[in-house]
């Protein structure tokens, strides 16, 4: 007695995970005496609070990949060690403006299932839950490389109910490490919101602006023209993409127009959109950002103090844009066999970057035929505010994606 039990361990969750108060308090209640005159107990499944999910339960166990831009106002070292390989820019030399056309991958896995947070004195246990995320980012600006991974991050979504002590709302929360040294705690205390048809996607600004300006008045750099061509940038030339309208100056100015762009054609029938901060209204009561030291510095901003920050990421912002969109599929005649089980069908795609569903048959199609199907689309905008050299600089990633790991059913042939 006393002793721990051995057992082994694995780093992977089984599907049934799901957390537990402690072994040595059991959610029990007594069970009501049967005929047998029994006083045993049974788990108090009825009594135990529930734990939604809420928006998320549209994501959990789905992979979802897609299309999307990134920009980011990066620092520039003037280090020999750690060029750039820009020829003769114009234009202030503290940042070099980076911009990348990416492709993406997010995985949701499963849910974590009640997870209890304690309350003190007349605040009852809440439970939250959540489901766990992996995303990774692709550079796609030159096909004829091997496209490096630029964002990788892990993470959580989580679903936390109202509580009476501190008053707030039911909110989602979202938990995230990157591996350039932070992570992040952003929140939203408004509820998701639900509407028919398309989500209206408003414009955003990448132009930087003073730290200590409570204003926010913008600070153009020659960078943020398209056809200025000698500016610190990466690409510095970006004529190949303006010809192909891969990138263009619209999507320089505002990069929500990708998400509208995408959103073109698409037959959405309702959205839920909803938006979290790492400094939301109740700022004081949660969220937040944390950095390496080589990140933060000291706060300060001078170049000649030796503890400066070289790119404090101070403010995280995302909204979500999470839609059901109809759309046609065209299925071909198939018969599963031995050597081929099961086979994948795809929308039409719109356009090139267009992030279309993948649905996989295991079953017999008698002949082609074409059935009405609908799925899920994931958007967001997001905007990292880095701060150095005295400014803040808006770094924003979008993008849109679809689920790859569809399953229709037979039912679908009696349309």
């Amino acid at each position: 007695m006393g002793n721990p039990v051995e057992q082994s361990l694995s780093n992977e969750a089984p599907l049934s995970f799901g957390f537990s108060q402690t072994v040595l308090q059991q959610d029990v209640q007594p069970a009501t005496a049967g005929s047998s005159g029994s006083d045993a107990q049974k788990p108090m499944e009825e009594a135990q609070p529930k734990a939604p999910l809420g928006i998320l339960k549209k994501l959990e166990r789905h992979t979802f990949a897609g299309f999307g831009f990134n920009t980011i106002f990066r620092p520039h070292s003037t280090n020999k060690s750690t060029p750039t390989g820009l020829s003769r820019p114009q234009g202030p030399d503290d940042n070099v403006l980076q911009l990348n056309l990416t492709k993406e991958v997010m995985k949701f896995d499963y849910r974590l299932g009640a997870v209890p947070n304690r309350g003190l004195f007349s605040q009852a246990d809440i439970h939250l839950n959540g489901v766990p995320y992996t995303q990774k980012i692709f550079d796609v600006m030159n096909p004829e490389v091997e496209t490096p991974m630029i964002h990788f991050e892990n993470g959580m979504w989580l679903h936390v109910p109202e509580t009476t002590m501190p008053a707030l709302p039911a909110s989602l929360a979202r938990m995230a490490s990157i591996p350039h040294g932070t992570t992040i705690n952003a929140q939203s205390f408004s509820a998701p919101a639900t509407s028919e048809g398309a989500p209206n996607i408003e414009p955003i600004s990448i132009t930087p602006f003073l730290i200590t300006d409570p204003e926010k008045k913008p600070i153009k750099f020659p960078s943020q023209d398209a056809d200025n061509k000698n500016t610190f940038r990466l690409p510095q030339d970006l004529t190949p993409f303006t010809k192909a309208e891969t990138v263009t100056q619209e999507m320089i100015t505002d990069p929500n127009v990708v998400l509208r762009n995408a959103n073109k054609g698409k037959d959405i029938i309702q959205h839920t959109t909803y938006t979290i901060s790492t400094s939301p209204p109740q700022s004081k009561l949660g969220g937040g950002t944390s950095n390496i030291g080589f990140l933060q510095g000291d706060g300060s901003q001078s170049d000649s103090n030796p503890a400066r920050a070289n790119a404090n990421a101070v403010k995280v912002t995302a909204t979500y844009w999470i839609s059901t969109v109809r759309t046609k599929l065209q299925l071909k005649r198939f018969t599963p066999t031995m050597e081929e089980p099961t086979r994948t069908f795809s929308p039409i795609a719109f356009r090139p970057t267009d992030a279309v569903p993948v649905f996989t048959v295991d079953f017999k199609i008698p002949s082609d035929k074409e059935v009405t199907v609908e799925y899920t689309q994931f958007q967001y905008s997001q905007m990292v505010f880095l701060d150095f050299a005295t400014l803040s600089w808006p770094h924003a990633t979008v993008g849109t994606l679809a689920p790859n790991d569809l399953k229709l059913k037979p039912s679908v042939l009696r349309q």
